[in-house]
């Protein structure tokens, strides 16, 4: 498990990489396919309780954790409380229309999970700012079974 600074600058890195006009075709495929699961995500992905998060990233800022202070961080948190994967990727956009991004829509994709039922995850994360702080305002989540036990189709149905 990652430290707080060491998931803080992960986050920052992938950040940059994100932002990266640069980029490779591979990653502009790959960030149009995160994106394009946007929809099926929100539709079929069952809703987290935020609540519990928030109070975390109100404790971590009274202490000053570095991690508290970015959207893509507190998303990786998110995501990363639940199960490890050998492959994640995240994208990030702004929803906000303007130069200062203060709501943002980031998607966690975790594959090929260590799970006997489960293959991939999904996380779709809606962070807002208020004031100084990130605040988790919605959280969805879905998932893909492995072949044999369950739908291949994004969805919060169990897996056998």
């Amino acid at each position: 498990m990652m430290k707080g600074s060491g998931l803080f600058f992960l986050a920052i890195t992938i950040f940059l990489v994100a932002c990266d006009s640069g980029k490779s075709q591979n990653e502009k495929e790959l960030n149009n396919e995160l994106w394009s699961y946007e929809e099926a995500i929100q539709d079929n992905g069952e809703k987290i309780e935020v609540a519990p998060y928030n109070e975390s990233i109100q404790k971590a800022m009274s202490v000053r954790l570095p991690w508290a202070y970015s959207p893509l961080s507190i998303a990786l948190r998110v995501a990363g409380q639940q199960m490890i994967a050998p492959n994640v990727n995240m994208v990030a956009k702004s929803l906000s229309g303007n130069e200062l991004i203060t709501d943002a829509a980031v998607i966690i994709e975790k594959l090929n999970l260590p799970d006997d039922s489960l293959d991939d995850e999904y996380y779709w994360i809606r962070l807002k700012l208020g004031g100084t702080v990130w605040q988790v305002a919605e959280i969805k989540h879905a998932w893909k079974c492995k072949d044999g036990r369950g739908h291949q189709n994004l969805s919060a149905e169990k897996c056998k």
